[in-house]
């Protein structure tokens, strides 16, 4: 046996570690292992019995936390989710830009991956579809509203104009050039984004940026 196999058998012989879900750090520790496997295996092939192995628990105790494999992978997402800032710039343009900017800022490795897991998962799971809605999108959908109302009454949407869809589309672009593009979730994607698509719908010169 190798000096690999034998790693992967000792921990899978090794029982559950005795630290309670409450701990904040073993609570963090287990959800990051759910984060590993959403991201290796996407949500259909994720089971309680893979979290349990990863995260060296009982499947008992992650069930009584968590009831549904919906609410699990939620929660590892809320944990791993950016912080949204709503920052009034006075523009609509730059505060897109700037909240695009803070969406991307702590995206790692994991997070195409998990983006294509939850949008096979919310597919077919439609407890997960909710909960995504509820709790994982809010915060973004809330600044998103703030910045919209700001710019109304500046008087920035023209006439004739879609405003809620006009929020969608460079949310909806930057994901589709990473996810699909393989394109570098950055500071130049946004800035591409916003200057070369946002601006010009909104008769908003580059001049503006902060």
């Amino acid at each position: 046996m190798s000096s690999g196999d034998a790693a992967s058998a000792l921990r899978e012989t090794r029982g559950p570690r005795k630290v309670p879900l409450s701990n904040p750090d073993r609570r963090r520790e287990v959800l990051d292992a759910v984060l590993e496997l959403l991201a290796e295996v996407g949500y259909e092939r994720l089971t309680m019995d893979m979290v349990a192995q990863r995260a060296r628990a009982s499947k008992a105790t992650l069930y009584q936390r968590w009831p549904s494999k919906a609410r699990l992978a939620v929660a590892a997402l809320e944990q791993h989710r950016p912080h949204i800032t709503d920052h009034d710039t006075g523009c609509l343009v730059e505060d897109l830009r700037h909240l695009l900017i803070s969406w991307l800022a702590g995206w790692t490795h994991l997070d195409r991956g998990l983006a294509i897991a939850l949008l096979e998962g919310s597919r077919t799971d439609a407890e997960l579809a909710r909960l995504r809605r509820e709790r994982l999108r809010r915060p973004l959908r809330q600044a998103a509203k703030a910045m919209l109302a700001r710019a109304r009454q500046r008087g920035e949407i023209p006439d004739g104009v879609d405003a809620d869809l006009l929020l969608e589309m460079p949310l909806s672009l930057v994901l589709m050039q990473v996810l699909i593009e393989g394109a570098e979730p950055d500071r130049a994607l946004v800035d591409r984004v916003v200057d070369r698509a946002l601006a010009p719908l909104l008769g908003t010169p580059h001049e503006h940026r902060r």
